[in-house]
């Protein structure tokens, strides 16, 4: 594949492959009580291989992201109605030695997060939410460079999040929908892009609790560059993988996750490690 349509493609997808998807984690999708909370995620990313639009490799890779993530969280009520705020501020370093050498380091796009929920239901356990997440252009960002931390542009998520416990079993599931501003330096418009997030678990003890996560995402549309749509740059990606957490105190808790890329089309394929901890102030 030749370098420039590389980098075109990689101009597609990396705004969700650094710092940006955390799928769901049991438990994420309560009512949690007034207060405040804080979480702090820590993330490896590693990918060999490139895939092109009909999902077969395309390139050899090194791609490595490893990456903090401060994630400050307050829940309160606005009259009766349950609400929520929060900020996402990532940092860390991206890099990929292998095709274009490159790499970049710093801050990554600050995100803010306010939520409300729709339903509320304590008897049955069932909880309803509505988040929208503003992306802001705070990242790291070289024109010139393919591997970006920040992305240069704002976007915006919706998210629709449910949770459902059934005696010990926790279900949580996000529906996002993603769509983009032009990114002003290289005219480059991401598309609109459909994403699963999935997590059942089991709550083996009072503390400890095991699950599955998975998930995926699928692009609406293909992108654009300079107001032209560019052909066969529709990305995709399904990763799946387990979850283990454990409630260290009533206040902090820690969870632990892995998953791996199992298929993707114009995207990296490779693993990704979450360490989770949480505490409620």
């Amino acid at each position: 594949m030749a370098r420039r349509t590389l980098t075109v493609l990689v101009l597609a997808l990396l705004w969700a492959t650094a710092s940006q998807a955390i799928l769901v984690d049991p438990y994420d999708n309560i009512l949690a009580p007034d207060g405040y909370y804080g979480l702090l995620y820590l993330n490896y990313y590693q990918a060999d291989e490139f895939t092109g639009p009909d999902g077969d490799k395309a390139a050899d890779i090194d791609l490595t992201a490893t990456v903090a993530v401060v994630r400050p969280l307050a829940y309160f009520h606005v009259g009766p109605v349950p609400a929520a705020f929060q900020v996402i501020v990532p940092f860390g370093k991206v890099e990929e030695t292998d095709l274009f050498d490159e790499s970049s380091s710093g801050l990554g796009d600050i995100i803010f997060g306010p939520g409300i929920f729709l339903y509320t239901n304590q008897d049955t356990n069932t909880y309803v939410s509505y988040w929208f997440y503003v992306f802001t252009p705070t990242g790291e960002w070289d024109k010139d460079q393919a591997i970006n931390l920040g992305q240069n542009h704002w976007y915006f998520e919706h998210q629709l999040a449910i949770n459902q416990i059934v005696g010990k079993w926790v279900f949580d599931m996000n529906l996002n929908y993603y769509h983009h501003l032009e990114e002003p330096d290289n005219d480059w418009k991401a598309p609109p892009r459909f994403e699963l997030e999935l997590s059942l678990a089991y709550q083996l003890t009072d503390r400890l609790i095991l699950g599955l996560n998975g998930g995926g995402y699928w692009d609406l549309d293909n992108a654009e560059m300079d107001g032209t749509e560019v052909d066969d740059t529709k990305a995709k990606r399904i990763q799946f993988g387990p979850t283990l957490g454990y409630q260290i105190t009533d206040r902090f808790g820690a969870n632990l996750r892995w998953t791996r890329d199992l298929s993707a089309a114009n995207d990296v394929k490779g693993d990704d490690v979450w360490l989770r901890f949480s505490y409620a102030f």
